[in-house]
């Protein structure tokens, strides 16, 4: 089968800023001869970064809390006739706002180190919160964990909604019907997500991720179901996983449902676009040395976005996808050192049209995966959310199912949910340092298969 080439005449790596362009690192690399280090040599000082404050809403009951002014009521999120994703300004945590609120809980706090910026700042759990936590735990016969991507926010993975989350940049999701509108579409998302998979590939389980498996192992946790597309359950151990939203570790057919793994994909992408390929690798080799005199930067204000373009940072999104030099998906400024094209393959079995193995918006979860997460949520008697604001309806679903049959629901989560209202325990905090401390607890150190035999 022929090799199908796309004419992407737009841009093969770009980025905006509001009202001003820059095509800085990536362009310079892909136009000099010069080394890393002296790319790199460039680069001083540390950049402001701004510790984004969010409302912290830590109870133990569920009378105390759903009472409370919501300071975030999420809107509906709709896709227009035209395939673009528009997110309801609601959505949206202004970082402004959580920076200059009065709440007393949102004042002073400051994020734990050797966490990143992309993780909230949040009160500490306290010991009474933590208590909770651990009779909810040992009181289920059959938990079930939902994680969404506040429990990836530790990993230096941004989520979506939250004050350094991706919309805060301007961020707007592909859609389905917008990557398989043209070629020139996909093209674009391919482009960027080779850029940026060196980077999204690598990247390992926080505390949370370990927890979770450790208390799998334990017996203390049944089954996951996550709306991340990262697989980093999977690198933590963590076993029966349902990943709701699919993977970005494969890339699936769209006529004939063959799966690729997504490193061998990349590698077809590399023969195919040599030039990218040794552009992308120089860019990395510069970035590592720019790491290791400061980490990467998450941009959420104007300054920092222009900072960063000027450094030639990447930035990541929470699907992996990556803009040259700063990831802002929708943004495009015309890199022409980058050439004219973007070649990437059709499928090798029937030649129809290669798409990441991942549910995008205006896309529909397979009924037999969706059918196995209800399941689940039917049948346990204890469901916890980790991360998640559930505003995605396939989530929210399997909160109602868990409450509809009678289970417990807990949240363990920063920031307002969709299911505030019907949560029996909610949670404010860093899920790595609850997990953590949860799995560490003296009561889930024995495995509940002795605990169920001692009964």
């Amino acid at each position: 089968m022929p090799l199908q080439p796309a004419a992407y005449r737009q841009s093969l790596l770009a980025v905006m800023t509001p009202g001003r362009h820059s095509t800085a690192l990536f362009q310079r690399i892909l136009r000099s001869k010069t080394g890393p280090t002296q790319l790199a040599a460039g680069w001083h000082g540390d950049p402001a970064t701004s510790a984004a404050s969010t409302h912290t809403l830590s109870t133990s009951g569920h009378s105390s809390y759903a009472s409370q002014p919501r300071n975030q009521r999420l809107g509906q999120d709709r896709i227009t006739s035209d395939g673009r994703l528009i997110t309801d300004p609601q959505n949206r945590v202004d970082t402004d706002v959580a920076q200059g609120s009065n709440d007393p809980a949102a004042v002073g706090l400051k994020r734990p180190a050797g966490v990143p910026a992309t993780a909230p700042v949040t009160d500490p759990i306290t010991n009474t919160q933590l208590a909770g936590l651990v009779d909810f735990v040992t009181g289920c016969k059959q938990l079930l964990v939902l994680t969404g991507a506040g429990c990836s926010t530790e990993s230096n993975i941004p989520d979506y909604r939250g004050p350094k989350g991706a919309y805060s940049t301007g961020f707007q999701p592909m859609t389905h019907q917008q990557f398989m509108a043209t070629e020139e579409r996909r093209a674009r998302y391919w482009a960027r997500s080779f850029a940026g998979w060196h980077e999204f590939a690598a990247v390992q389980p926080n505390r949370a991720h370990h927890a979770l498996a450790e208390m799998q192992r334990m017996g203390w946790a049944q089954s996951i179901i996550t709306q991340n597309v990262d697989r980093l359950h999977h690198k933590a151990g963590s076993r029966d996983i349902i990943e709701l939203h699919g993977t970005t570790h494969r890339v699936t057919c769209m006529s004939c449902q063959t799966i690729t793994p997504r490193e061998d994909f990349q590698c077809q992408l590399e023969a195919m676009n040599p030039e990218a390929a040794k552009a992308i690798k120089r860019m990395v080799e510069a970035e590592q040395l720019l790491k290791k005199r400061r980490g990467p930067l998450h941009p959420s204000t104007e300054e920092e976005i222009m900072r960063a373009a000027e450094e030639g940072n990447v930035i990541m999104q929470p699907d992996g996808e990556v803009d040259i030099p700063v990831r802002r998906p929708d943004g495009d400024v015309e890199l022409k050192g980058a050439g004219e094209h973007f070649y990437f393959p059709a499928c090798a079995e029937c030649g129809g049209i290669l798409k990441p193995n991942v549910v995008f918006f205006g896309d529909t979860i397979p009924k037999p995966r969706a059918l196995s997460a209800l399941s689940l949520a039917q049948s346990c008697d204890g469901l916890l959310v980790v991360g998640s604001s559930l505003q995605v309806y396939s989530a929210f679903r399997l909160a109602k199912a868990a409450k509809q049959a009678e289970a417990s629901l807990t949240l363990l989560t920063a920031g307002w949910t969709r299911a505030d209202d019907i949560a029996d325990m909610k949670i404010e905090c860093l899920a790595g340092e609850a997990l953590s401390r949860l799995a560490k607890d003296p009561a889930l150190l024995v495995p509940r298969s002795y605990e169920v035999a001692a009964a």
